[in-house]
């Protein structure tokens, strides 16, 4: 059965190699196509290191290990299979997309976990704020110290506000949770698509 060259050996590991010797390999390989280390060949070195860091990042997530090792498996148990040759041009927009769906989602995921967070920091910027106000205009000694220091009502005014912004936008992401749940799902299996269509075009015999 014929073996195809993999990620595996462009990294220079066996196929069962760990995530620690991936990620050593990894290293070992940047110390030379680095594009600080090619200044006469930067456009060269920055593809080849992005090409390395897909195929590292493929790697090391067990998820997208798994589809690459069956695909792998799949070409080798059926050399015939006819695999796609495809213009620079159309791999180009596929790996565009890829890294376009891939920032929509780390977006998405950082409005869903957040939310929480800036509301509890909304809340204590316009507590306060809020604090400052009551104690400047109600509080005698307070007061006579806020004479001396311009421009405190409008501080005031201003960090309860950013307060309740905050809020207000933590708050429409909590709400909006499921909805972005909906869409990080849709984007995710656009993303194996997409990678599953990138490894086609990466193996080689």
């Amino acid at each position: 059965m014929p073996r195809i060259k993999t990620f595996y050996d462009e990294l220079g590991v066996e196929r069962d190699a760990s995530s620690r010797q991936i990620k050593h390999a990894f290293k070992e390989i940047a110390k030379v196509l680095h594009p600080d280390k090619n200044p006469d060949k930067q456009e060269w070195a920055h593809e080849q290191m992005s090409r390395m860091n897909f195929i590292v990042q493929t790697l090391l997530s067990s998820k997208t290990r798994k589809e690459y090792d069956e695909l792998v498996e799949k070409y080798e148990r059926e050399p015939d299979v006819a695999r796609p040759r495809r213009a620079p041009r159309e791999q180009y927009a596929i790996e565009r997309e890829y890294a376009l769906v891939t920032v929509e989602i780390m977006t998405l995921s950082g409005k869903f976990s957040n939310c929480r967070l800036r509301m509890a920091i909304g809340a204590m910027i316009g507590g306060i704020a809020a604090i400052i106000y009551l104690l400047s205009t109600y509080f005698p000694p307070v007061m006579r110290m806020m004479e001396d220091v311009p421009m405190t009502y409008a501080f005031s005014y201003f960090f309860a506000l950013i307060g309740g912004m905050m809020i207000v936008f933590g708050m429409s992401d909590y709400f909006g949770r499921g909805q972005y749940t909906r869409r990080i799902r849709e984007l995710e299996e656009r993303q194996t698509y997409l990678r599953k269509r990138m490894f086609e075009a990466l193996v080689s015999y």
